[in-house]
């Protein structure tokens, strides 16, 4: 394993942990079939969007998609595929969706500035440092509050929104960034379910 392996695989390791210890939704004897069903859904998730974002390179180097331990995981990937697992997961489980990933989110950003780290070492994304920074401090801000999907999705959107003006390596189409786009899709599904908690508490 290369040190970009070995980063990933301890940020991974400290959401397995925090997930582990805080877990009051899912139950005990089914929690480590969910934690592998989540870790395998966002590793997929997260290399099958880097793939698509670089086809132009891929297509003409396709032995080269399934070796992951030289860089190649998108965040966005990640969480769009999580969030299906985990809301089917909801459905068959009858557990509350939203419950599930608020058991998650809060050690999130300390999870994706690890990340960051590790695109470091691996000589990508220029930005990663400032991305690392602002995650860092949504991960200290997300700890006081009491609904902390819809603060990640609002935190997280934003940062990653401003932060794609200052890349040149990222998935797009047209004039259109697709990271800018899912950017503004999080903070308005953020600010919509902070309004319904906000609702259900009055």
């Amino acid at each position: 394993m290369n040190l970009y392996g070995l980063i990933i695989g301890i940020s991974i390791a400290i959401g397995i942990q925090y997930f582990s210890k805080n877990n009051r939704i899912i139950p005990k004897n089914r929690e480590s079939m969910f934690l592998f069903g989540l870790l395998i859904s966002g590793l997929f998730g997260a290399r099958i969007y880097h793939v698509i974002d670089q086809w132009s390179y891929y297509q003409t180097h396709p032995s080269l998609i399934f070796q992951t331990w030289h860089g190649g995981l998108a965040i966005y990937g990640a969480l769009i595929f999580t969030t299906l697992f985990i809301f089917i997961y909801s459905l068959i489980s009858k557990i509350s969706f939203l419950s599930i990933l608020d058991s998650i989110t809060p050690i999130l950003p300390l999870c994706q500035a690890i990340g960051r780290v590790g695109n470091f070492v691996n000589k990508e994304i220029p930005t990663w440092w400032i991305e690392a920074s602002l995650n860092l401090l949504l991960f200290f801000l997300l700890r006081k509050s009491k609904t902390p999907t819809s603060h990640y999705l609002i935190g997280y959107g934003i940062i990653r929104f401003f932060v794609e003006f200052l890349r040149s390596d990222t998935w797009q189409i047209s004039n259109f960034k697709i990271a800018q786009i899912i950017s503004l899709l999080c903070i308005f599904l953020g600010l919509l379910t902070l309004h319904q908690s906000r609702r259900i508490r009055n």
